[in-house]
């Protein structure tokens, strides 16, 4: 997708080839280059159109030095802000389409996404109901669970970090949802995202809401075990906001 501000970004989109005229859709949000990724792990998708969008960052992220890492933040806080300018121009164009159900829009953020997911629901209303997989609240102490540094550096660098991407505290916006529903799903052995800053995100959501919490760590892409939980967990929610009937189902690839 090209935006008119110069904005460019990568989605990658599943249609199903059976079921009503119109289709439900997810709107996934992963990380860097992840989206076709996560369209490859999942099968059978009933009557669901999936739309899985990358993270719009191009620069490297794998072994990079303290001054490497130093030297791309500002253009991976970029990339974070036009996450938000991102997802609307995706709805842009699903509204756009005949064969979209605009009533049923589901916005899934997964781990990083899940980071991003609050303030782009906040801003963008045609999202019709959110699902948080593996997030939390209070981005300094999610950083600080996450950074790959000494005792010493790891706090002064959580806070730096937090101040860089505070407009998109998720604690900022995750009550700004409501009336819409949202759901949560977290691991109880997910060190990623530590149980207390995960509740502190769910204590924050307004009505409705479902909490769940799976005996899980964090998202394990390459597990099928976990991929089952996780989209039964999320169906068992989408059959009770009137998204799924209790027939349909999410059948994973062999």
């Amino acid at each position: 997708f090209e935006g008119a501000n110069g904005l460019s970004v990568i989605a990658h989109l599943k249609v199903p080839a059976e079921g009503d005229p119109r289709h439900p859709v997810m709107i996934i949000l992963g990380g860097t280059a992840a989206g076709r990724e996560v369209i490859g792990y999942l099968g059978d998708t009933h009557s669901w159109m999936i739309l899985a969008l990358d993270y719009p960052y191009r620069g490297p992220t794998e072994d990079l030095s303290h001054w490497d890492f130093v030297s791309i933040v500002p253009d991976a806080r970029r990339a974070l802000l036009d996450t938000v300018p991102a997802a609307m121009m995706v709805l842009d164009y699903l509204h756009g389409r005949g064969d979209v159900d605009t009533d049923r829009i589901v916005l899934a953020g997964g781990s990083f996404g899940a980071l991003i997911a609050p303030a782009v629901a906040a801003a963008e209303e045609r999202v019709t109901a959110v699902a948080i997989l593996f997030g939390a609240g209070d981005l300094e102490k999610v950083i600080k669970a996450n950074l790959p540094l000494s005792k010493i550096i790891r706090p002064p660098a959580a806070w730096f970090g937090s101040v860089i991407v505070s407009p998109l505290e998720p604690l900022k916006y995750i009550g700004r949802i409501s009336p819409r529903p949202v759901f949560f799903l977290s691991g109880t052995e997910d060190e990623s995202m530590p149980t207390a800053i995960s509740r502190a995100l769910h204590d924050a959501a307004g009505e409705p809401k479902k909490v769940t919490w799976l005996e899980l760590g964090h998202i394990r892409l390459d597990a099928k075990e976990f991929h089952q939980q996780v989209l039964e967990a999320c169906r068992e929610w989408l059959v009770e906001i009137g998204y799924m009937t209790p027939d349909e189902a999410f059948i994973l690839p062999d």
